[in-house]
């Protein structure tokens, strides 16, 4: 008990600390110099399976671009869907809108990583800026990363995207996954190369826009062929490598809805839940513990009262957490409400995590017509 009461002030402290400190990492763009009048060239690569019904909005929102320098590639990959046609008849409306279709998969490639190396061999730009075909982006977007990337003087920006809930299960468990990123890791740490913490140094595959130098250099995503979570391992890969990674908030320039119902919300984090921890049953469980004894067990405490021990460390922590979840919410526009329903968004998002170990360890789980299992092929 007194290790608990001990850890639960730590962990409030600790909080406190780095949601202060990423707040002052991740900063906004500045907006574009009117008077600048040379801009660099820019390719716009997205991968895109099945994604018929999401990529319409990416595509007229990367069209209406304040920028003069820039095309965009489309990897159609082997969809199954009217992706295709899609892309097809908005390039015939669109002369910067190239469609690649994607090769077979060769051996020992994972689907999204393959998809971004055949683009990265199609692009002519200076910069490459992979985003996924499920976010849409605000005019000035383009000028503002590219001034940003520059000033900054970063080998690869990643922004954090404003991530767009509209159902129930989405607002509960999808800024859950981003308060773990943003509140238990100290990001500027994670930029370090040799810090402990640089493991912990992922970038947001929704938002990487890197210099073709680099990433010839680097390796490419030939360097994470076989994850699944590929961005979190490419980041920590550019950061060992000793390339300066750059973080930077773009909820007000960059928009994405990962998923748009329940069933996409449990499936979509059992596919990366498992394989974001490496699969080490000891890293799974250290997550378990962070999202029940951290985001859940406090909230439970405060029902013994105040004259139990226990209480008043919970009752720190709880309001902590929903501090800095109020904190996020105004900052990158998540629900309001959803701030109060934090303890449930992490059972949830525990629940999930069993999920992915058991998709992982006994088959069953697919993404996008793709098996997945212990092999994750």
């Amino acid at each position: 008990m007194t290790i608990l009461i001990l850890y639960w002030w730590l962990l409030s402290a600790w909080l406190v600390f780095c949601a202060w400190d990423n707040t002052r990492l991740f900063l906004k763009p500045k907006p574009s110099d009117p008077r600048r009048k040379k801009w660099p060239f820019v390719s716009i690569l997205i991968p895109a399976r099945n994604e018929e019904h999401r990529i319409g909005p990416c595509l007229e929102s990367l069209s209406r671009q304040d920028y003069p320098n820039y095309e965009i590639i489309v990897l159609d990959d082997r969809s199954t869907d009217g992706t295709s046609n899609l892309v097809k008849d908005f390039a015939k409306r669109n002369r910067r809108l190239k469609v690649v279709r994607g090769r077979e998969l060769p051996k020992g490639w994972l689907g999204k990583p393959w998809a971004c190396q055949q683009l990265s061999q199609k692009a002519r730009g200076e910069w490459f800026f992979f985003i996924d075909a499920d976010t849409w982006h605000a005019p000035e977007a383009l000028k503002q990363t590219a001034q940003m990337a520059e000033e900054k003087g970063a080998d690869v920006l990643t922004l954090f995207t404003r991530q767009v809930t509209h159902t129930a299960m989405e607002a509960l468990v999808i800024p859950v996954m981003a308060y773990t990123l943003l509140a238990f890791l100290p990001a500027r740490w994670g930029l370090r190369p040799g810090s402990f913490f640089n493991r912990f140094a992922g970038v947001s595959g929704q938002f990487v826009f890197i210099r073709r130098s680099v990433y010839r250099a680097f390796g490419g995503h030939e360097r994470v062929k076989d994850e699944i979570v590929e961005d979190l391992n490419f980041g920590k890969l550019i950061v060992q490598g000793g390339y300066k990674l750059v973080y930077g908030d773009g909820s007000d320039i960059s928009f994405c809805r990962m998923y748009t119902n329940a069933r996409e919300v449990w499936h979509g984090f059992s596919k990366n839940f498992f394989p974001a921890v490496r699969f080490s049953p000891i890293y799974f469980l250290n997550a378990q513990a962070a999202l029940l004894l951290d985001g859940v067990a406090p909230f439970l405490a405060l029902c013994f009262g105040p004259h139990t021990p226990v209480f008043w460390p919970a009752l720190a922590l709880a309001l902590v957490s929903l501090a800095v979840r109020g904190i996020h919410a105004l900052k990158y526009g998540f629900h309001a409400v959803s701030v109060f329903f934090h303890p449930v968004g992490c059972l949830l998002f525990s629940l999930i995590g069993f999920n992915s170990v058991g998709w992982f360890w006994f088959g069953g789980g697919h993404w996008k017509g793709r098996t997945l299992g212990r092999n994750h092929d």
